[in-house]
């Protein structure tokens, strides 16, 4: 909104608070003045949304329910906050009626005062970009923080559905049927049940009072309610998360399911893997077998393979003492036969036990092309080729 005559007129002689001995006026110290040009001049204006940072100045007088972007704030006498909008509109704000947005901040007043009167603390609030929503215009221009953050998270939210970018930390404070109420930005939201964690979650009071990153999943205009998802942040998360995982350090987590073939575990909040019972040591396989594991219980391991399509391989057993035998192994018998016993047959190939606890592949290809069939429990000659990583491969000598 550009300055109008009037408005000039009516601070010009009051501008200026005295005269120095040289002839120079001084400015008046009880204006507040954000860096505006008093000036009938053409270039006044201009020249005033540089002093400002104002890229924009608004062609219309504001309407109640518009929102603006904060430019700058000033807290005055008796707490007196006066901020200048994008638009390089003046408004005012009664702080005693932001109770709502005090709360979204987590603060006081009182710390929010005191914040804004150091300058350290209001730049911090200006680089946050808050928002005001016009509540009222006459006598003078007046705004809410709440409103204005409101409809502005709102917005955003409404963005992320089709294009999701951001996460963001929500606080689950209830549930209700099929899921979670979380407040996310201010705002309460519906987190449904089955995407509230990376497994199924079989306690929800357990939920109660965790705060967890989310993503925008969707909104429901009947009840006015965003919905969202743990599930969908994991999905952006996890690839860039997985690279940084170690395959020598050792790792705790919550066993969250049982199966035939082996136990699932959520280790580090966001990742599950499996620890498959062919890659268990002979004491946990034993304790496997018997039924001694239950969901809930903790469990240490290693990561013994990340797959191609990011699936997460686990191993009771620790890799150096791997690596070691491996080594071992291989000065031993690489491009050498040995005998070996047939363990499993699978579409892939054959795997052959070579020693306790080593296992290696014959390709499928390969037993075609030398024309063998394999049953489970054949003794067998076979030849080392080569050993990569912790994958031993192996080939059928020809027959003399």
């Amino acid at each position: 909104m550009a300055i109008k005559k009037q408005k000039v007129e009516e601070l010009s002689d009051n501008f200026w608070e005295a005269a120095s001995a040289a002839g120079k006026l001084i400015p008046n110290s009880k204006l507040k003045n954000y860096g505006r040009v008093y000036s009938y001049e053409p270039y006044a204006e201009e020249l005033a949304k540089l002093y400002a940072n104002i890229t924009e100045i608004a062609n219309k007088e504001p309407k109640i329910g518009e929102v603006y972007k904060i430019v700058d704030i000033h807290v005055g006498n008796n707490n007196e906050i006066t901020v200048l909008l994008s638009g390089f509109i003046d408004a005012t704000i009664n702080l005693e009626q932001e109770k709502k947005f005090l709360q979204m901040l987590g603060t006081s007043e009182h710390e929010f005062i005191s914040n804004l009167k150091n300058e350290e603390g209001k730049r911090i609030f200006l680089q946050a970009d808050h928002f005001v929503s016009i509540s009222m215009i006459k006598p003078y221009v007046k705004v809410s923080l709440y409103e204005g953050q409101l409809s502005h998270v709102k917005k955003e939210f409404s963005e992320q559905i089709s294009n999701p970018t951001t996460a963001y930390y929500g606080k689950i404070t209830g549930k209700n049927q099929g899921g979670f109420i979380i407040a996310v930005q201010g705002i309460d939201g519906f987190l449904p049940g089955s995407l509230a964690a990376a497994n199924i979650v079989r306690d929800f009071d357990t939920m109660i009072g965790k705060e967890i990153p989310v993503m925008v999943e969707d909104y429901l205009a009947v009840s006015d309610t965003f919905v969202f998802s743990y599930k969908k942040y994991l999905d952006h998360v996890l690839p860039t998360k997985i690279e940084n995982l170690d395959i020598d350090k050792k790792y705790t987590g919550t066993i969250t399911g049982i199966a035939k073939y082996g136990i699932f575990v959520e280790f580090d909040e966001i990742f599950t893997g499996l620890l498959h019972s062919s890659k268990m040591t002979a004491e946990l396989k034993e304790r496997f077998k018997s039924y001694a594991f239950s969901p809930g219980m903790e469990i240490s391991f290693w990561i013994k393979e990340i797959t191609a399509d990011k699936k997460i391989i686990l191993s009771d057993e620790d890799p150096l003492f791997r690596r070691k035998e491996l080594e071992i192994f291989t000065e031993q018998n690489l491009g050498y036969t040995c005998d070996g016993e047939v363990v499993s047959i699978q579409p892939f190939g054959a795997l052959i036990k070579l020693q306790k606890d080593i296992v290696g592949l014959i390709s499928q290809k390969e037993i075609k092309m030398k024309k063998k069939r394999f049953n489970i429990g054949d003794n067998i000659i076979v030849t080392v080729d080569r050993v990569h990583n912790d994958k031993i491969f192996l080939s059928i000598p020809d027959e003399n």
